[in-house]
């Protein structure tokens, strides 16, 4: 009993420290587990808070993307087709080369849909764009809005006109500053590539090349260096004594130096060589009749046909008698047949073609001038011819085409030079009359007949200049008219004259009159002024007053031609 009361007791009083230990403990422990509690609660609750925001942040923005999703959808479907509009738009343009416009619809498609096909294509236009603006960047700078072809035609135009009149006033005004020298003509041909210098060293590297020496010497023969010119001709007929163009080209020199027997002896040896050496028998043709060389010759030309009967030279002998003779038709037939013998020969055709002039038969004279042109290009005498023939028929504006060609090839012309001006000035081309004729006085200053036209082209230009409008220019020609010639009593008459005819021309039949009487005015008994009238008052159907004009003529000149015929013709209409 003992041993259980006290193992009770033992157990009580451990009951009692537990009892006395376990409050506080278990208070820490409640306090921990409470704060651990509160604080898992809180952090669950903060978790189910949280958890709850997301699932609505969440579910708002389910929402939200479905309702963007759903709008995307609908503008993805428009954009898309528009995007395909720009970019069919874009590769029609892109084929046509219309790369701006191009450009700016595949931008638009690559905003609205992006692509590596929309990028490839900008990236191409962009580098062709750049090359095209680099290449053209002046041209598109200097373009102007708005400028037609003609308006910038008439523009150039007007400033070369001023320009080429400035130049001729600064030119005309330092001719008078400087006393006017001078000058000796020179050949245009000549004006070239080649200088002196040139001609000398290729002649040197070529000592018996004849051809080159030939050229060396026309060259010295353009300038005037006859001289040189004859030394070089005698190297070569010491060089080439047997051939004849030696000869030829020596005699030639001595014609133009108007040594006409040194010539012939040059002629005779060439042609003693070859009776048909076409070059001399072709000089010995074309003379003209009562020319110094003519009777020259027709001695070379008696001589060879003496040693070669057979030969051209003999045929040349007779066809000149039978023109000389009047025979015109049996001279044409003796050149048909020496033709069929010698085709090479010019001198033939250019005979033919002077029998058909004396003939009257102009066609087949011009067909034979131009054959013996297409010929020989550099025949000066078939030029002449033609230009004669032209301005016999009035075609006035050929002849002066063919007094031209006469003077490319003979600068020394001065008869070729003075009948161009005298075409272009019966043309009605006061200009290129005045043009022509100033050149000539550069080289002949007192050429008398040159000194009273040329006055009255520039007056006549003076006077259509103030009546177009353009006093300037009129006071300038007429500056130019009183340099060339001060005597205006000398000159003004006839330009007045001219400038009548003119008006009759143009059916300018008040201005023809007044200049008539302007001439009346100078000079009261000019009967060619009364001519003129006369005709001027017939185109205005003023038959009295014109048979009055006329009739006065005849009592101040009873040998005026024109105004007899005038007469005549109106008494056969019965006017």
């Amino acid at each position: 009993m003992h041993y259980s009361h006290t193992r009770w007791i033992v157990k009580i009083v451990i009951l009692l420290l537990f009892t006395t230990i376990l409050p506080l403990q278990s208070s820490e422990l409640y306090a921990q587990r409470s704060s651990s509690s509160k604080s898992t609660t809180k952090k669950k609750n903060k978790s189910k808070k949280s958890s709850r925001t997301k699932k609505k942040a969440s579910s708002i923005k389910k929402s939200k993307s479905k309702k963007k999703s759903k709008g995307k959808k609908k503008k993805s479907s428009k954009s898309s087709q528009q995007a395909k509009k720009y970019l069919d738009r874009a590769k029609n343009r892109y084929k046509a080369k219309n790369y701006k416009a191009a450009l700016g619809d595949f931008k638009k498609a690559h905003k609205l849909r992006p692509s590596k096909t929309t990028s490839s294509y900008i990236s191409k236009i962009n580098g062709i764009l750049k090359k095209g603006s680099s290449i053209k960047a002046s041209s598109v700078k200097s373009k102007k809005p708005t400028l037609s072809a003609m308006q910038l035609a008439g523009e150039l135009y007007d400033l070369n006109n001023d320009l080429s009149d400035s130049r001729r006033k600064m030119g005309r005004a330092m001719k008078y500053i400087a006393p006017r020298k001078e000058r000796q003509l020179t050949r245009l041909e000549s004006k070239p590539a080649y200088s002196t210098v040139d001609f000398e060293q290729a002649a040197d590297s070529a000592p018996d090349d004849l051809r080159i020496q030939r050229q060396l010497g026309l060259h010295y023969e353009v300038n005037g260096s006859w001289s040189k010119a004859k030394d070089v001709y005698l190297r070569q007929v010491a060089r080439h004594y047997n051939n004849p163009d030696s000869h030829f080209y020596l005699g030639s020199l001595y014609e133009k130096l108007g040594d006409y027997q040194k010539a012939r002896q040059s002629y005779e040896e060439a042609l003693d060589l070859d009776p048909n050496h076409k070059g001399t028998l072709d000089a010995m043709a074309i003379k003209e009749e009562g020319s110094p060389a003519l009777k020259m010759s027709r001695q070379v030309l008696v001589r060879t046909a003496s040693k070669a009967p057979e030969g051209p030279a003999k045929k040349l002998i007779l066809i000149h008698e039978k023109i000389n003779e009047s025979k015109f038709d049996e001279a044409i037939s003796l050149v048909k047949q020496a033709i069929e013998s010698y085709p090479d020969q010019n001198g033939f055709i250019y005979l033919q073609a002077i029998a058909y002039i004396e003939l009257g038969e102009i066609d087949l004279a011009k067909a034979s001038f131009q054959k013996s042109i297409k010929m020989d290009p550099k025949h000066t005498q078939s030029y002449l011819g033609l230009a004669n023939l032209y301005y016999n028929m009035g075609k006035y504006i050929y002849a002066a085409l063919s007094f031209g060609d006469v003077v490319y090839l003979d600068s020394q012309h001065r008869d070729a030079r003075y009948m161009q001006g005298l075409s272009y000035f019966n043309a009605q081309e006061w200009g290129l009359a005045a043009s022509v004729w100033e050149d000539l006085l550069h080289y002949q200053s007192q050429h008398p007949l040159v000194r009273n036209l040329l006055p009255q082209a520039y007056y006549i230009l003076a006077l259509e200049y103030n009546r177009l409008g353009e006093p300037g220019l009129g006071r300038t020609s007429f500056e130019k008219a009183l340099s060339v010639n001060s005597n205006s009593y000398a000159w003004l008459p006839g330009a007045f004259r001219t400038l009548g005819r003119f008006y009759q021309d143009k059916a300018m039949y008040k201005e023809s009159l007044s200049a008539f009487q302007e001439v009346l005015e100078l000079r009261p008994n000019d009967s060619y002024a009364y001519t003129g009238m006369g005709v001027t008052y017939w185109k205005m159907n003023e038959y009295q007053l014109a048979k009055a004009a006329w009739n006065r003529s005849l009592q101040i000149n009873p040998e005026d031609n024109d105004a007899k015929g005038w007469l005549i013709l109106s008494k056969r209409l019965g006017s």
